[in-house]
């Protein structure tokens, strides 16, 4: 928890400076037009979750949002996704933190969760014997540390939405945009039009689904406890992995440009 610590503490100092690298880090590949700061940390230091996370730091380092995939870990467009925005994108302005495996165990196991479900183990606790309550707690302490503007998590699901779907809130789908707010925020409708815009298929197109409230769940204790805008993309794993990891990649840059981001990402085609 120490190291925990000083990683927020470092991660923090370099957001609020003006600090700027050039180069590539080879641990996230070799991005070589990348000038601004990358500073990779780690979240969950000498325990058994210790999972790498990365801060890409533009010009300007606001506004920042934080995108996280694995979760779930047989879940694994929303952690390539995350692994390909990583080597990919370049960030001019504002901040993008990535986690691309928050329950690495699980991801290294392709299962959905080791011991319990880690999205109904929110808020956590440190002290609990079972590593899902511990990592819910430091991420949920990290999240409050640096206070994003805006957090989107990669999620999967194996039924599709439709339109009985639509009356169902304590259900998750793929290809939809989930939400515990109503009325729809701005930043939400605005992202899903965009990205729906650049989505040729009618049945790859995403919709916008709001979920009853959970207070176990991370999106959930995001929006009521730090008021911090957050939400769900879900994507549908009958469709090829290829095109899952595209879909999750234009849901996440519609998001970071309805945010305020400025960046350069290679044109994602079908």
């Amino acid at each position: 928890m120490i190291k925990a610590l000083l990683n927020i503490t470092i991660f923090l100092f370099a957001l609020n400076s003006e600090i700027h690298a050039s180069g590539s880090v080879d641990s996230i590949g070799s991005n070589e037009k990348y000038y601004e700061l990358i500073k990779e940390f780690v979240l969950g230091y000498n325990d058994v979750y210790q999972t790498p996370y990365f801060a890409l730091i533009g010009k300007n380092p606001n506004p920042v949002m934080l995108l996280h995939g694995g979760m779930h870990g047989d879940e694994i467009a929303g952690y390539m996704a995350c692994d390909s925005i990583l080597r990919n994108i370049n960030i001019l302005e504002g901040t993008l933190i990535i986690i691309p495996r928050l329950n690495i165990k699980a991801c290294q196991q392709n299962t959905r969760y080791v011991n319990i479900d880690l999205n109904h183990a929110f808020p956590g606790d440190i002290t609990s014997d079972v590593y899902e309550f511990r990592l819910a707690h430091e991420f949920m302490w990290m999240v409050d540390s640096i206070r994003p503007n805006l957090i989107i998590n990669l999620h999967e699901a194996l039924t599709r939405y439709d339109s009985q779907a639509a009356n169902d809130s304590e259900k998750a789908f793929g290809q939809v945009l989930i939400t515990c707010v109503k009325p729809y925020e701005s930043i939400l409708e605005n992202a899903f039009n965009t990205m729906n815009d650049k989505i040729p298929r009618d049945d790859y197109k995403f919709h916008v689904h709001f979920y009853a409230f959970h207070d176990y769940s991370s999106l959930d204790n995001f929006v009521a406890k730090f008021n911090i805008k957050s939400y769900t993309v879900e994507t549908f794993r009958g469709f090829n992995i290829t095109d899952r990891v595209k879909l999750q990649e234009i849901a996440v840059l519609s998001f970071m440009q309805e945010a305020g981001l400025k960046f350069e990402f290679p044109d994602i085609k079908f």
